[in-house]
């Protein structure tokens, strides 16, 4: 479903806003931007996210892990009112031993004024195999 460049574009500001604020660790502003029933899955210990609440809490430990984020290769989707992203991320850590890379997908919604993060889900592919991420 190829959405109109209109939507893309502001789908792909609204994910460049949430990775500003992600390298801020500004949370309260994520959360502004996130459906209050929004669910994910994190990249380490099979995290799992349902709700603000449980968001808040991957977000204050994510966000210190992976700092410096940035994602690239994205492909935007969308029909109507709901889009989906997915692409690269890569990051470094708080004491620059690792540069995390993996997968990045993303759920948004259209409220008719902004668009709204619904799901998030970063993941390293290789991890189950104990294998180097070098993607």
């Amino acid at each position: 479903m190829n959405p109109s460049q209109q939507t893309s574009l502001q789908v792909l500001d609204t994910l460049d806003l949430l990775v500003r604020h992600w390298n801020r660790a500004d949370i309260p502003a994520i959360l502004l931007h996130a459906d209050p029933s929004c669910s994910g899955f994190g990249p380490w210990d099979r995290e799992h996210v349902q709700g603000h609440d449980h968001f808040r809490a991957f977000l204050e430990r994510d966000t210190g892990r992976l700092q410096g984020l940035g994602l690239t290769g994205l492909q935007v989707e969308a029909i109507g009112t709901i889009a989906w992203v997915s692409g690269a991320f890569h990051s470094s850590s708080r004491d620059g031993t690792l540069n995390p890379e993996g997968r990045f997908t993303a759920v948004l919604k259209g409220t008719g004024h902004a668009w709204v993060l619904v799901h998030l889900h970063f993941s390293f592919p290789h991890a189950d195999l104990g294998e180097k991420n070098t993607r």
